[in-house]
């Protein structure tokens, strides 16, 4: 009796095609969703940390030290322009103090440049200690007629320590700024990143254009509904992973806010610095008029440019509008996930009927 040898049932071409077709659509989804979340997270990461830290402890330090020149002006007026019928440094050296103050905890808040920028403001606030003494030393002594020379001489001390604050607070700035330089310019904000998300997108397009010129040829049929819908999805996830390219802009924006401001506050500060100068070079004068030609000369600061605080509070509103505008995702992370699965679902809706339809056969 002859064994009956069965020969496997042949398995239709068309229908690898298709399941092949299938798997590489959706293996591509999952690539690109990866891709573009990747992407999209990393800048607004940078973005968020500009916002949130960077960008405030920068124009915290600015305000610092414009708090404190005003505080010293302030003080100079008070004791040794009126010191005799006003009395003690002055409501306004108080406030203004208070504020310098309240922007180095900012800093403190906000730092951005690690133990380095923690130690830097550590040692600032311990400076700050010094000089409001000898600010009270240049009180005391002021009330007494006798003793005005040593309060001159204590004003100048402070105006010594108040130099090196402000220059421990520019380096302090400069920490920042460094800091933000490496959320703008990284690996997540350079432009050739779009690559990484742009070659999947377009790859996922692509692949579904030509799906769908296989199947109307294939099958005779109209265009895949299904498929055109997940086309246009992986056209929304092209325009929202866009979004980081313009986030990126924004903080490149806000950057360059920081760069074109820093004149500004530097002009200010030394008007501030100027007119305080003069005045304690008048009290140096005034205690002393023969003998302290070269000390006079000394203290006394070249006149600047004037500038426009209006102009400065205008620029620090655009920085920190770039930066926040930089930082909003605009839920961004949450569509792409659902603009994915939505993709992943209208393929398998797409090929399920073709792959009913063409069962087993062979051909």
């Amino acid at each position: 009796m002859t064994a009956v040898v069965r020969t496997p049932a042949l398995v239709s071409t068309t229908r690898q095609t298709l399941v092949r077709l299938r798997g590489w659509l959706l293996g591509i989804t999952a690539v690109t969703l990866a891709s573009s979340l990747a992407v999209f997270l990393g800048v607004a990461g940078n973005a968020d940390v500009a916002a949130d830290r960077s960008v405030p402890a920068i124009l915290a330090s600015y305000d610092a030290q414009d708090a404190l020149r005003n505080a010293h002006l302030a003080a100079v007026r008070n004791l040794a322009e009126g010191g005799e019928v006003l009395g003690g440094p002055g409501v306004d050296y108080q406030r203004q103090i208070a504020g310098a103050g309240q922007y180095l905890t900012l800093l403190a808040e906000n730092n951005a440049a690690g133990d380095e920028g923690t130690q830097a403001i550590q040692t600032i606030e311990a400076l700050l200690v010094t000089y409001t003494g000898l600010i009270g030393q240049a009180d005391a002594r002021y009330r007494d007629a006798g003793l005005r020379a040593l309060g001159v001489a204590a004003l100048r001390d402070a105006a010594s320590m108040l130099d090196d604050i402000l220059f421990r607070l520019e380096r302090l700035r400069v920490m920042q700024l460094r800091a933000m330089d490496d959320q703008v310019n990284n690996v997540w904000t350079n432009k050739l990143t779009a690559a990484v998300w742009l070659l999947p997108l377009v790859g996922l397009g692509v692949l579904l254009i030509r799906t769908q010129v296989y199947l109307t040829r294939r099958f005779r049929r109209t265009m895949n509904v299904p498929l055109l819908v997940a086309t246009v999805a992986t056209v929304g996830m092209v325009a929202l992973t866009a979004l980081s390219l313009w986030s990126a802009d924004k903080l490149d924006q806000a950057r360059a806010g920081v760069e074109a401001v820093h004149d500004s506050r530097q002009g200010q500060l030394e008007d501030v610095r100027f007119r305080a100068a003069n005045g304690l070079a008048s009290a140096v004068q005034e205690q002393c008029k023969t003998a302290c030609a070269d000390t006079i000369a000394e203290i006394a600061a070249p006149a600047p440019s004037s500038t426009p605080g209006r102009a400065i509070i205008a620029a620090d509103a655009a920085i920190t509008a770039d930066a926040v505008g930089a930082a909003d995702s605009r839920s961004v992370e949450l569509a792409l996930p659902l603009l994915a699965l939505g993709i992943a679902v209208l393929v398998l809706a797409g090929f399920r009927p073709r792959l009913a339809e063409y069962g087993e056969r062979s051909t």
